[in-house]
């Protein structure tokens, strides 16, 4: 019987169960699907990236900017930047156990462009798009591949030499490469998955090398800025065997969802948590026993119940099913109570969960659930619901992944603190 039972999959779950196997303990991990954390960027920003390059200020002035964040849950301290870094140390050291690197640099963040011809800063990031920092370029290459729509090589380019200050001079170039497994019918209208398959293939990564020299013809460049293509499994190897032929670092552009280094942190955090000998069971969950104010059981949707003594949700927002879009956020599982903006969302009406701005915060986009300093979700008095339940990731209050306040690296975060806090409720000490 596992002592532990967290649902969710993503990066949050993973690095939960993780830290609390990594304690001694029995974990089984619950997750129906790939999570979230499939259709992210390879970016694990613990802090804002508008905020990257002063983590300490932002980090002291966010108890009084947003209370709620994890970070300052239950009136604590926040952590400080080092504390930060140490952890995602850690999660580095673990992925880099199933072969994913990720270049860890909070005091030293990388500069790296996205393939919507922005530029922004990246504390921690997969070592794939990391390679291609442009702090200190003084030549860059901007590759497109016809076909890849989404990826405008000139504008990109352009963008990147407009950079105001002491920015690289940036040119486009278009590959055109006979990669293994594309079929002519679909040439037209590509996406990263097809290429990264096709590239990582026997040969694919040679044909893209001999592409990248053929299309500089003997320019010399610091980096060739390419599409998230560099495979799906294995991006390091997949990057060696390119660089070897074209005889030029090369380094993939940041890319929205869905994106190939979203698929390869999926896959490798749940990778590290079967290392880390964490059970996994595929399925819904279809609900939970309580007993009193502990929680007693998991039932999966097939039929089997896992009994527990811990259980972390880590069930994500909306596209987690963490929580429901009805006229009002709802929490499913267990009907916990819902905050934003320092307001409950019970109490607050349809209209006032949408910001009429574009751009701006939406309050229905940070909503969540609300936790003390150790991870219990709290009731509107502060007092925790249940005894045994702790809660991390993206299901948090004030976590609002597509502008502020931080993303999967706030999910790592809140999974190590949810893992440690189910070790000592265990009475065991955690890393």
């Amino acid at each position: 019987m596992p002592e532990v039972v967290v649902v969710g999959g993503g990066l949050a779950g993973c690095w939960a169960a993780v830290t609390a196997a990594r304690a001694g303990l029995q974990v089984a991990l619950v997750r129906r699907g790939p999570a979230a954390t499939a259709v992210s960027s390879g970016a694990l920003d613990l802090v804002p990236p508008g905020e990257a390059t002063d983590p300490g200020g932002w980090l002291g002035r966010l108890a009084r900017e947003v209370p709620d964040h994890p970070y300052v849950a239950g009136g604590v301290e926040p952590p400080a930047p080092g504390e930060l870094e140490a952890e995602a140390r850690r999660l580095a050291a673990e992925l880099a156990g199933v072969g994913l690197r990720l270049r860890v640099a909070l005091q030293r963040p990388a500069l790296v462009a996205a393939v919507t011809g922005q530029m922004r800063h990246a504390g921690v990031v997969l070592e794939s798009i990391a390679a291609g920092d442009l702090h200190g370029a003084g030549r860059v290459a901007v590759a497109g591949i016809p076909g890849l729509l989404r990826v405008d090589s000139a504008a990109i380019a352009a963008a990147i030499a407009e950079r105001p200050g002491d920015g690289p001079a940036a040119r486009a170039v278009v590959l055109d490469p006979a990669l293994p497994g594309v079929d002519e019918s679909v040439a037209g209208d590509l996406d990263d998955a097809t290429l990264a398959r096709a590239v990582e293939a026997s040969g694919g990564a040679e044909m893209l090398g001999e592409a990248i020299a053929s299309a500089l013809g003997g320019e010399a460049v610091d980096v060739v800025l390419l599409p998230a293509v560099l495979g799906l499994e294995d991006p390091d190897g997949v990057r060696a065997r390119v660089e070897s032929v074209a005889g030029v670092r090369v380094a993939e552009l940041l890319s929205p969802p869905p994106s190939a280094p979203g698929w390869r942190l999926a896959r490798a955090a749940e990778a590290m948590a079967r290392r880390a000998g964490v059970e996994i069971v595929t399925g819904s969950v279809a609900g939970i026993r309580r007993a009193e104010r502990r929680v007693v059981a998991v039932e999966a949707a097939g039929g089997d119940t896992l009994s527990c003594e811990v259980l972390v949700l880590a069930t994500g927002k909306y596209l987690g099913g963490g929580l429901t879009g009805d006229r009002r956020p709802r929490e499913p599982l267990l009907g916990l109570p819902l905050f934003t903006g320092g307001a409950a969302v019970d109490t607050l009406s349809p209209r006032d969960l949408v910001e009429r701005t574009r751009f701006g915060p939406q309050p229905f986009l940070a909503a969540g659930v609300r936790t003390d300093a150790e991870g219990r979700p709290v009731d509107g008095f502060g007092a925790p619901v249940l005894d045994n339940l702790l809660a991390c990731g993206a299901l948090l209050a004030a976590v609002d992944t597509t502008l502020r306040g931080g993303g999967l690296g706030v999910a790592t975060w809140t999974g190590a603190r949810a893992g440690r806090a189910a070790a000592r409720l265990r009475g065991v000490a955690a890393a």
